[in-house]
């Protein structure tokens, strides 16, 4: 509305009640960012779920290797067979490898390989390893034997063979015992290096040398495996 002042001068008058054009813009804009702020970071607070993995892997069989670089210094005694869901009896007696040299009293500071293969149907979440010598027949492994290495690897050719882990030794407990983690369904290789000392008196046959446990995190059946070795 124009309004006409003495000495002829006229100006604008807005109507009343009407805001500037920066009012209009600050309630207008505000807003807009503001529930747009609140949408990025509902969007960024928001954690995706992550995928549940089913680990349903289990025992299948265990077996000496052959392939590649593996061999062992053991025979098999008696198959690992799988009783009531465990691959070779709970109590160490369904699944035993033999040497396949006598430990005697000239077998000082001599070696002793196990390459045994541990066959896992499907993935499973870990496998907790455990290898210890006895003191429980007329040789004594604990005293007379030292674990040299102890090891997993997968089951391949010589070049494409890989150790996917390395098993901690006490050689004053005269054990090993680690845990994997996760490992997918595959066969995998148990190198185990035992060398004598001192062997006083000679083992006898039938002696244990060592028992092998293998456990498994998984929702599987046989999810345990107990193994000998023996003299």
């Amino acid at each position: 509305m124009i309004i006409e002042l003495k000495g002829g001068k006229k100006v604008m008058k807005g109507k009343k009640g009407a805001l500037p054009l920066w009012a209009v813009f600050v309630l207008v804009l505000v807003p807009t960012f503001i529930i747009g702020g609140l949408l990025v970071y509902n969007q960024l607070a928001i954690t995706p779920t992550p995928a549940v993995v089913d680990y349903e892997g289990e025992f299948d069989d265990a077996y000496l290797a052959a392939k590649g670089d593996f061999y062992s210094d053991f025979t098999e005694g008696l198959d690992c067979n799988i009783t009531s869901d465990v691959l070779g009896g709970s109590a160490y007696t369904s699944c035993y490898y033999d040497t396949s040299t006598n430990i005697a009293g000239t077998v000082n500071s001599t070696e002793y390989r196990l390459d045994l293969v541990i066959d896992v149907d499907d993935d499973v979440e870990n496998m907790e390893i455990e290898g210890t010598l006895q003191n429980t027949g007329t040789g004594q492994a604990k005293d007379d034997i030292i674990i040299k290495e102890a090891e997993m690897w997968t089951y391949d050719d010589a070049d494409e063979a890989v150790m996917v882990y390395e098993i901690p030794i006490d050689n004053e407990d005269g054990k090993f015992e680690g845990e994997t983690g996760v490992l997918l369904g595959d066969e995998y290789v148990l190198h185990i290096l035992l060398r004598t000392k001192l062997v006083t008196p000679a083992f006898a046959d039938g002696d244990d040398i060592m028992q092998i446990k293998l456990d498994l995190t998984t929702d599987g059946d046989v999810d345990a495996a107990r193994i000998t070795l023996e003299e």
